[in-house]
């Protein structure tokens, strides 16, 4: 059956950047609830845009699709719990649960997609501005394709809900569609994603604050654990903090023999697998090799109850990069880089910019204690806010000192830290802005997928109602995954003091060096001739 829907003279044309009236809101209303399952079919002699109306008394195998008018380039802002899910982005198996997998078809079923391009995202463009790991949820991750569009598809709908809203009828509950907007083509959302906003929810017991601490002892505490959590803040290697492999640039590994150079056609595609390399490494993550987690010392200890869901705390029982001593049983946590290793080098893409790493007041709405700690910055590798937290939590609770970080924050340093649960990391929010053009300027359909009040309220109603009750399972210390992480964190976390010893005096070493070589070079004649011009 298909929805016939006025588009008659009467409704005022809006602006997308143009406030609501009264009147807008009102025809915007009519049309939501023409759209919705729960409509009738309106017939009218005036200009009709042609929608179907699903049921929701029906399955989904009997709604109907949308008429496709054209097909059109379009950006959309997703919220999902991911809790019940291995991360955001499609997997070749069908019996693995994502994201995209559900996104995907509910725009097909909506009649987004045609039958031809189902399963093939690449024919489609299909592109995001960042992936979360398992468990992980959001409130902000902004996709976008080359989508069917029905006729008049934003008519007096200049946020895009109404189109949204059709497809969150193909949707879980734990998956919506806050808005889908008409893009350029040019829109590229992982490269002009210049800020990714993301909350972990933090039991307060966690790091020492209990119901029995009066206030001064919860603000001390706080105060405490802020300036742990600053030391982040600025630009670093986080190579400490991720699986190093996967941000590693391939060096050439084969040569022809006796000429000692690549022919033509192999070094070109030798460079563009390295910009494809360099190009991924802006991801915000990847898939975890089980090789490549040994190589870096990301292994993590499971128990039974939580080996489908949680990663608690890394073993370091590393065998490759020199994380194990060749003539020792004994595992190394923690070694400084003396000499270059081709075998552990790190790259550009292990720098990562920290703009605020910090931690809120206690809230207690959801009848148990916990702080949000905001961690914001330009991009983020695998695992490296929940290392992040891992560790600034070791340091509170004194199971590492307080100089690991910015031992760890070197770039010659080799450091095994503790990785913190993932069930209650979620993306806040993303900023977007055109890198070839100076200032912060964003293209129109940005303005509004971030700064839309409508659009900022629903999303917003989705983490009251939705996310938040979800995540509210995992913020009781007693119980999982926190009850099993901190065990094992407490247990396996030191490292040993003659292992740090070492660790300190190189990085002294360093650090002088570095001073005197930053002394001569703002002494010498050169610098001076420079700053006189």
């Amino acid at each position: 059956m298909a929805l016939q829907i006025p588009a008659t003279s009467w409704i005022p044309k809006p602006s997308p950047f143009l406030s609501w009236n009264f009147q807008l809101s009102k025809s915007i209303g009519s049309l939501r609830r023409l759209l919705l399952p729960r409509c009738s079919q309106y017939h009218s002699a005036a200009q009709t845009i042609i929608m179907p109306t699903p049921s929701s008394h029906s399955s989904s195998h009997h709604r109907p699709k949308w008429e496709s008018f054209r097909k059109k380039k379009v950006v959309l802002r997703v919220g999902y719990v991911g809790t019940n899910y291995r991360g955001l982005q499609l997997q070749r198996d069908e019996n693995i649960p994502t994201i995209e997998g559900e996104l995907e078809t509910a725009i097909y079923k909506a009649g987004g997609i045609q039958e031809s391009n189902f399963g093939k995202l690449h024919k489609i463009a299909w592109a995001r501005s960042s992936r979360t790991d398992k468990g992980v949820h959001s409130l902000a991750t902004t996709i976008s394709l080359k989508m069917e569009i029905p006729e008049y598809a934003w008519k007096d709908d200049p946020n895009g809900i109404v189109l949204a809203d059709y497809v969150n009828c193909y949707l879980p509950k734990d998956i919506r569609v806050f808005s889908i907007l008409p893009a350029q083509r040019s829109f590229d959302p992982r490269r002009e994603c210049h800020v990714r906003n993301y909350s972990y929810l933090l039991p307060t017991e966690v790091i020492g604050i209990t119901r029995k601490c009066s206030a001064a002892e919860i603000e001390n505490n706080i105060s405490d654990f802020n300036n742990i959590l600053t030391t982040f803040e600025g630009e670093h290697p986080f190579h400490n903090y991720t699986v190093r492999a996967k941000y590693r640039r391939q060096l050439p590994s084969q040569q022809f023999p006796g000429k000692g150079r690549f022919s033509r056609r192999d070094r070109s595609s030798k460079k563009a697998q390295a910009s494809d390399i360099q190009e991924n490494a802006n991801e915000d993550d990847f898939e975890v090799d089980v090789a490549d987690a040994v190589n870096d010392g990301e292994l993590e200890y499971h128990t039974s109850e939580t080996s489908d869901s949680g990663d608690l705390v890394d073993t370091g029982d590393c065998q490759v990069n020199g994380l194990r001593n060749r003539n020792s049983t004994v595992a190394i946590r923690a070694r400084w880089l003396h000499e270059p290793d081709q075998e552990d080098r790190l790259s550009t893409a292990h720098w990562r910019k920290i703009f605020c790493c910090c931690c809120r007041n206690l809230d207690m709405s959801l009848g148990m204690g916990f702080v949000e700690l905001s961690i914001c910055g330009e991009s983020f590798m695998l695992h490296q806010i929940r290392k992040m937290v891992g560790t600034a939590v070791a340091v509170k609770r004194c199971l590492l000192p307080r100089d690991i970080l910015k031992l760890s924050l070197n770039k010659f340093s080799r450091i095994i830290l503790p990785l913190a649960p993932s069930e209650v990391l979620l993306l806040r929010g993303n900023d977007f802005s055109l890198r070839k053009k100076p200032g912060n300027n964003k293209r129109p359909e940005m303005h509004s997928l971030v700064g839309s009040e409508e659009i900022i309220k629903a999303v917003d109603e989705f983490y009251a109602s939705v996310l938040l009750p979800e995540v509210s399972e995992f913020l009781d210390s007693s119980k999982s995954p926190w009850k099993e992480w901190l065990d094992t964190l407490d247990a396996n976390t030191s490292i040993p003091e003659s292992q740090l010893n070492e660790v300190r005096s190189a990085w002294t070493a360093w650090n002088d060096d570095f001073q005197k070589r930053s002394l001569m070079k703002l002494t010498s004649p050169t610098h001076n001739r420079v700053l006189d011009e």
